[in-house]
């Protein structure tokens, strides 16, 4: 079973996200946030093995991919971060987010391939 946490400041696509992590078979929604800041608060609490980061969300500039990608490395050293963009080419340049598991970056419609993928 894949725990996942899905960051997105969007109410209502927060609340799809979530719904498709809870109807994936094989993955179980460990929390679903607003803002980084509240990531960073719940991981230590929940450990994840994946994590759904909105990259288009408002509170982005503060929290630079590189920036976002060590903290939540720091703390979560195996789980895969998954940069979701509603982008047409999504920003894939993450760098130095983990040694471990390098970052993901899809469109947020690949969401529900990727985490079949996860779990097949």
């Amino acid at each position: 079973m894949k725990r996942v946490l899905v960051v997105e400041p969007h109410p209502q696509v927060m609340a799809a996200l979530a719904d498709l992590v809870t109807e994936a078979p094989g993955c179980e929604l460990m929390g679903a946030v607003a803002t980084v800041c509240e990531a960073i608060s719940l991981v230590s609490g929940v450990s994840p093995d994946v994590v759904l980061v909105d990259t288009d969300t408002p509170h982005w500039p503060y929290w630079p991919s590189h920036q976002l990608g060590k903290a939540l490395a720091a703390l979560l050293p195996m789980a895969v971060l998954v940069f979701i963009s509603t982008a047409t080419e999504p920003y894939t340049e993450c760098p130095e987010a983990s040694a471990t598991t390098p970052p993901i970056s899809i469109l947020k419609t690949a969401v529900p391939e990727f985490l079949r993928s996860i779990t097949a």
